[in-house]
């Protein structure tokens, strides 16, 4: 992005972004005061650690020595960049952020406003098309027959794409998208050697798919039973939108737009494994309901879903292969540290048929009390196994637990009371189930862990530095402090201090930056470099030196010039030595003749008389 419109865009997401809304939609706080307070997430945190301030749109939490302001947070609890925070906080606040390089021009597949816009005009006519096209009677008979009823269909916006082979892209010749747009959309395909497009999702009842904005992003397509002939049905029953520069399937859920609300007061999430699993439970009163797209879930829709819950359960089909992808993904979750609940249902059942015969109610209950991710995973192994006769399924049975046991971070397992006490529950459990003894189990454990500590990817120990002001000198400390404190004492720093004079670090970068916003008209406050600077640590840096600004100015109001002076004082004897070593140096130079070497001399004395405060003798 361009240095001006990168800097306007910050400032509008800084500006519009309350850090108490936000921090809330992570995490329940509780004011205290003027602050708010809540549990830190990094943390064993058993009384509230984090602090945020309001006023200053800043957090921090003491035990960690973690602290920023939105963006930091964001960095920190996504596991993201400073321009993926950005782009994650101006998408929630509907802000375009441009990418670096000329703008997309309008109307063209590279506009990402044209293909928002391209969607919507798309979903209204796939809606429409279900109530009044002559061939959509079918795909009407379907929804009625599954007894979804007109408000539910309305409210996930229901369509239907007519059979004919270029219905959509036909419609698009009067409107103000190119045939290339909803190619872009992923809307047509372009015929092979021609320049003909046809509608990829004919004959289907369509599922717009919307991001958490409510913006159609995609669309998910069924085959409409008895609409094509007899051997003529195109393959796959469902289809998705392809990826796009709207859409990735591994990171959106269909209907968290709708279900973000509730999340974010429950912080619970259902995961059910397909669209009418999830629209049957919204009509039947359940919320917090959402599916993946397409796709099994990976390692980026559990980031995605961390975000909104802390708790997070799948409930998936009672078939064998609902049972095998709870253990394909089952890992992914225990690494990440999420509290997993799994639901399988009976046999034969899937979410839709018993919501539709038992009711939300009673699949409610179940997702209440479905067991956690650990407790499925023993069930499931030992299921069916000799566990005293059969020793070679029950070891690899034994051997496969123990696998997952050890995927839990040992960070949390080590610090976490809850996380330890929980594995050396498992742990007796597992002495009982397979009469071995803990200790056993405890030294397998521990291979395990030792292993895959051995192959993980370390975080660099750059990304783990904190910096403390104490690592510092206390006059360069003071100095930024100062101006940070009080903006008319600018000039009088510039004038004193260059950047060169402070030691390589944050400190010279923190007051470069000051210095060329003093001089080009800036902004240059606290928030101002904060905007500015996008390394979390130096962010860090810039809340601490502000925090401890603030507090040491309420005690002493007046007296920033004053202790400005002393700091300059300080610099200035800086200078003074610096410039009588290299005196110092050239005098060792042997090379000096005479008269140069009494010149270095006497600016040696005039040095000295400085420092002392002697007048020069006078002449005569």
């Amino acid at each position: 992005m361009a240095g001006g419109s990168d800097f306007d865009v910050k400032e509008r997401v800084r500006q519009s972004t309350d850090i108490v809304d936000l921090l809330g939609s992570y995490m329940q706080l509780r004011r205290q005061g003027s602050m708010f307070v809540a549990h830190c997430p990094w943390h064993d945190d058993r009384r509230p650690s984090l602090q945020i301030n309001p006023a200053r749109q800043s957090w921090v939490c003491w035990v960690c020595n973690f602290r920023g302001d939105i963006f930091d947070f964001v960095m920190r609890r996504e596991g993201v960049e400073f321009y993926d925070a950005l782009r994650m906080l101006a998408d929630r606040l509907g802000i375009e952020v441009k990418s670096s390089g000329p703008a997309p021009v309008k109307g063209s597949p590279d506009d990402k406003q044209t293909l928002f816009r391209a969607m919507a005009w798309a979903a209204e006519l796939f809606q429409a098309a279900l109530n009044d096209h002559q061939t959509a009677r079918l795909a009407r008979d379907y929804l009625s027959g599954r007894q979804l009823s007109p408000e539910t269909i309305d409210r996930f916006r229901l369509g239907f794409s007519p059979l004919d082979r270029d219905w959509l892209a036909h419609r698009a010749r009067n409107s103000e998208f190119s045939p290339q747009v909803l190619e872009a959309c992923g809307l047509v395909v372009r015929r092979e050697n021609t320049s003909n497009y046809l509608d990829r999702f004919r004959g289907r009842l369509m599922f717009p798919i919307q991001d958490t904005l409510g913006r159609v992003i995609a669309f998910g397509g069924r085959l409409v039973p008895g609409l094509y002939a007899e051997g003529e049905e195109p393959p796959g029953k469902y289809i998705n939108s392809p990826e796009t520069r709207l859409f990735s399937k591994s990171e959106n859920l269909y209907a968290l737009n709708l279900a973000s609300d509730s999340v974010s007061r429950t912080r619970h999430l259902i995961v059910m494994e397909g669209y009418t699993d999830v629209i049957a439970a919204y009509q039947a009163g359940m919320r917090g309901v959402v599916a993946a797209l397409g796709t099994a879930v990976n390692q980026r829709h559990i980031k995605l879903m961390k975000r909104y819950a802390d708790r997070i359960t799948l409930v998936l089909d009672g078939d064998a292969a609902g049972q095998r992808r709870t253990n394909e993904i089952l890992d992914l979750f225990v690494a990440e540290s999420v509290d997993l609940r799994i639901l399988t249902l009976a046999e034969g059942l899937d979410p839709f048929d018993f919501v539709q015969t038992q009711g939300a109610e009673a699949l409610q209950k179940l997702v209440d009390n479905a067991p956690d991710a650990m407790e499925h995973r023993i069930r499931v192994e030992t299921n069916g196994v000799d566990l005293l006769n059969d020793t070679h399924r029950s070891t690899q049975a034994l051997d496969r637990i123990l696998q997952t046991i050890a995927q839990i971070p040992q960070s949390l397992t080590a610090t976490a009371a809850a996380a330890k006490l929980r594995a050396d529950q498992l742990l007796t459990r597992l002495s009982r189930t397979f009469r071995m003894d803990k200790e056993t189990l405890q030294a397998r454990l521990r291979d395990l862990q030792s292993q895959i500590a051995r192959t993980a990817e370390q975080p660099a120990a750059s990304e783990q530095v904190t910096w403390k002001l104490r690592d510092f000198e206390a006059a360069e400390v003071e100095l930024i402090r100062l101006l940070l404190l009080d903006h008319s004492l600018l000039d009088l720093a510039v004038e004193g201090v260059s950047p060169d004079d402070l030691k390589e670090g944050p400190l010279r970068e923190i007051y470069l930056r000051i210095g060329e916003g003093f001089h080009e008209a800036l902004d240059v406050s606290f928030e101002g470099l904060m905007v500015h600077f996008e390394d979390p640590k130096i962010r860090g840096l810039l809340i601490l030196l502000n925090d401890e600004a603030v507090t040491r100015h309420e005690v002493a109001v007046d007296d920033c010039r004053r202790r400005l002076e002393a700091v300059l004082d300080v610099f200035r004897r800086r200078h003074e030595q610096k410039g009588a070593q290299q005196l110092l140096v050239k005098l060792d130079d042997k090379n000096l003749d005479p008269k140069e070497e009494a010149e270095t001399l006497e600016a040696l004395l005039r040095q000295a008389r400085q420092r002392h405060g002697i007048s020069a003798p006078m002449d005569g």
